[in-house]
């Protein structure tokens, strides 16, 4: 998605559930209403809006909280309705609508999911904070996921999480997004980066885009950093190159040219 500040917050709310999904209460106050001069009222302005949204039947919020009940109205996870889609889709042909899920999500599922918006958050907070960088398209699931064929013929999609542009100055930096919380095994985790490979060698991203995103995972803490690079390096022979791995701590720096990690410093 591109940011769009021609509309108000509330339809820029709505627009951006529809993209992710899923979205805490904090999350929503850093992206829209961050201009405020205290995290309080921050905060009491996006309860404003999400009230109103809530009461208009566009959006609601998950029985389960972030953090715990204690933290109130603070700890909801959002979602778009489908009467807020319904909504947008008067306004925009392209949204898609979709209906909604009867059951409520694994925990699995939404932590993931606000693990992806997380990224977004701070990617935009990044560009805000920088004179030199800014977002040309962040792409969640399922519009960052790429369709190609193996050699023998069989079909097969690609899922990144996320699909990331930004421009640097004269520069494109390109990304597929990876969001690993350590619940997959280090096995898994190489047979997903086989299908990168898979889709580097078809060619079809080098056509299109004349480069190949940086595929770059983004894990928890150092040690599952360290356990990452070293299997991508052992197990992927001269392919390794493709793949970065870093912490979400030090994601904001290295968009912004900041970071280098153990991998790119060996190469």
């Amino acid at each position: 998605m591109k940011w769009n500040y021609k509309i108000d917050n509330n339809t820029q709310i709505l627009y951006f559930l529809s993209q992710a999904r899923f979205a805490t209460t904090n999350q929503l106050a850093r992206l829209f209403f961050a201009d405020s001069a205290r995290f309080e009222t921050t905060i009491r302005r996006t309860n404003f809006a999400l009230q109103s949204l809530k009461k208009a039947g566009l959006v609601s919020h998950l029985k389960r909280r972030v953090g715990g009940a204690r933290r109130g109205s603070a700890s909801y996870v959002w979602q778009i309705t489908f009467q807020g889609l319904k909504f947008l889709k008067n306004q925009d042909e392209t949204v898609v609508l979709r209906y909604k899920n009867k059951y409520e999500p694994t925990q699995h599922h939404v932590e993931h999911t606000l693990a992806i918006t997380e990224i977004f958050v701070e990617t935009l907070e990044a560009v805000r904070n920088s004179e030199k960088l800014s977002l040309e398209t962040f792409s969640f699931e399922p519009n960052s996921w790429r369709s190609y064929q193996k050699l023998s013929g069989v079909g097969i999609t690609l899922k990144p999480d996320a699909y990331l542009e930004l421009v640097n100055h004269d520069y494109e930096d390109h990304y597929f997004l990876e969001i690993d919380r350590s619940t997959e095994s280090l096995a898994r985790i190489v047979n997903t980066c086989k299908k990168y490979i898979e889709y580097y060698r078809s060619g079809i991203e080098q056509r299109q885009k004349e480069v190949f995103p940086y595929v770059l995972w983004v894990v928890p803490d150092d040690k599952r950093k360290l356990a990452i690079s070293k299997v991508i390096q052992k197990e992927l022979y001269n392919f390794w190159e493709l793949f970065t791995v870093i912490t979400l701590d030090e994601y904001s720096d290295y968009i912004k040219g900041g970071v280098s990690n153990e991998s790119e410093e060996s190469r």
